[in-house]
């Protein structure tokens, strides 16, 4: 991602209401001049992030041509920008899916503008602290290596490709290592807006990554948490 001052962050809106498309596109540009493209399908949207390629992108879950969870897995496969999704859907095993699935954060509706707005600032500056190198700027154990500037992650010296919410994951882990950490604190770190009640979906990234770092082991601790083995 380019090097960019807090007012030149590009964001995407997809929302199929034109009123909550006009009002809340014209909420995010006035509120800390972003770069705002707003569109009402997710055909559109898909298009828009190869084109556009927006730093954070803001999705109703229930776009008028797809279901926004199918565009969210697009997006994360292709050009994972950060991903705030709202959702008219209330029930917790859809929360999780879609968190599991690489979103950075899911909003129940109704959600007010003033929410969402809160929500792209909160993650914008995750995104800063990570790009500054926020704590230690890179991580050596014994086969594994983490550049958190260049977010770059080595296992036995060969790349491993992570989704940038397994990056976090590993990061916060690399960083306490041989420590136990619960999941509501690294969900606390990912700054994610699921509840204590909802955060399996750090199970489901846990495993993504173990299988990307082996033979590097998160240890899972019982009634815990998980801690990645200090070697």
């Amino acid at each position: 991602m380019n090097e960019k001052d807090e007012g030149n962050k590009k964001i995407l809106l997809a929302e199929s209401s034109l009123e909550m498309r006009t009002c809340l596109a014209e909420r995010l540009k006035r509120a800390e001049k972003w770069d705002v493209k707003a569109v009402e399908s997710g055909k559109e949207a898909l298009e828009a992030c190869t084109a556009f390629e927006p730093d954070l992108v803001v999705i109703d879950r229930e776009l008028c041509d797809m279901d926004g969870k199918d565009a969210l897995y697009s997006m994360i496969s292709n050009q994972s920008p950060l991903i705030v999704l709202f959702s008219s859907k209330t029930d917790e095993a859809d929360k999780v899916i879609c968190l599991g699935m690489g979103a950075d954060a899911y909003l129940e509706k109704p959600v007010s503008g003033r929410v969402i707005e809160a929500q792209c600032m909160a993650l914008f500056r995750r995104m800063e602290k990570t790009r500054l190198g926020y704590g230690k700027k890179s991580i050596r154990m014994e086969n594994l290596y983490i550049n958190s500037l260049g977010r770059e992650v080595e296992v036995g010296g060969k790349k491993v490709e992570l989704t940038k919410t397994e990056f976090e994951i590993l990061l916060f882990l690399a960083r306490r290592p041989g420590e136990a950490l619960e999941r509501k604190e690294i969900a606390s770190h990912l700054q994610t807006t699921a509840t204590f009640h909802s955060l399996r979906f750090i199970d489901t990234h846990i495993k993504k990554i173990r299988k990307k770092i082996k033979p590097i082991a998160i240890k899972t601790v019982r009634g815990v948490g998980y801690a990645l083995e200090e070697k």
